[in-house]
């Protein structure tokens, strides 16, 4: 369905039920072709390097990251910043996705993308399977992984073979941020995207209505894993598309609701940009 104003958007919104054990996301593209893909995996130069490009930003600007306390909190800062990383922005404010796929490329059509994610998949900043997926970023390119297609995570033996055999300086990254955590590692939690609950201890987290996905890995750092296809929600069974030429006046109709780049980076470059614009009669 092709979005021309704000209030067909809003109506849209109401065509979706709730569903208990889900947790409702949203992502604006401003171009229809991008993808559901993490920033280090949109070019072969960033992931064959993530190890390098990690411990780079570390030595450059260490003072600051001397108040992060995981690898999660690290990734989001680098996100921040325009680092690539192996997260993705979400967003669970309908309306601050919709302004994503509307500020900018306005020469392309947008989409807003709609994800419903089984609560299981859903994980706070701090939790063990966030660890995991978080520290694959300082492994180096040779990291990879098997095991056989009868694997069972109860099978202790099993267990303990793939995660001697494989996962020894994932393990180690792991317990330098959780120096509790236990030598087992489910190799089928690395192939696995889950949703992460961001930490609200940064301005424009909270204004954005952030969350992020953390992408793992299928065997090895040069293959992604995918968001499964059944996460993504289409209203009567059709992509939200904003045509190019209903970008502008969208951005006009959110801006009088007070979402605008103003609202939602607070940083002083973007504040100075925004009124900057306001007075040029760009906005």
């Amino acid at each position: 369905m092709e979005i021309n104003r704000l209030s067909e958007f809003t109506e849209s919104l109401t065509k979706i039920k709730s569903i208990s054990h889900k947790t409702l996301f949203f992502r604006g593209h401003s171009n229809l072709d991008y993808t559901l893909k993490p920033t280090l995996y949109r070019k072969e130069k960033f992931y064959l390097s993530e190890d390098k490009i990690f411990k780079d930003i570390l030595l450059s600007c260490p003072q600051d990251f001397s108040n992060t306390k995981n690898t999660m909190e690290i990734l989001v800062k680098m996100q921040h910043y325009g680092v690539p990383t192996r997260i993705l922005d979400l967003t669970k404010n309908a309306l601050v996705a919709l302004f994503f796929a509307c500020e900018s490329n306005y020469n392309e059509d947008g989409e807003v993308l709609l994800l419903h994610i089984p609560n299981k998949e859903v994980c706070y900043f701090d939790s063990d399977k966030v660890s995991i997926l978080s520290n694959i970023a300082k492994q180096n390119i040779s990291f990879m992984f098997e095991y056989p297609s009868s694997f069972d995570n109860e099978d202790i033996k099993q267990v303990e073979y793939i995660n001697k055999e494989y996962f020894g300086y994932l393990l180690h990254s792991i317990k330098e941020e959780k120096s509790h955590f236990k030598d087992i590692i489910n190799p089928r939690d690395l192939e696995k995207v889950f949703a992460v609950q961001a930490k609200l201890d940064n301005p424009r987290i909270i204004r954005q209505g952030g969350a992020f996905l953390i992408f793992g890995v299928k065997n090895t750092k040069f293959k992604p894993a995918e968001v499964p296809s059944e996460w993504i929600l289409k209203p009567n069974g059709e992509s939200i598309i904003i045509p190019k030429s209903s970008k502008l006046k969208i951005l006009e109709e959110l801006d009088i609701l007070g979402i605008n780049r103003s609202t939602l980076f607070p940083e002083l470059e973007d504040q100075a940009g925004y009124i900057k614009k306001k007075y040029t009669n760009d906005i």
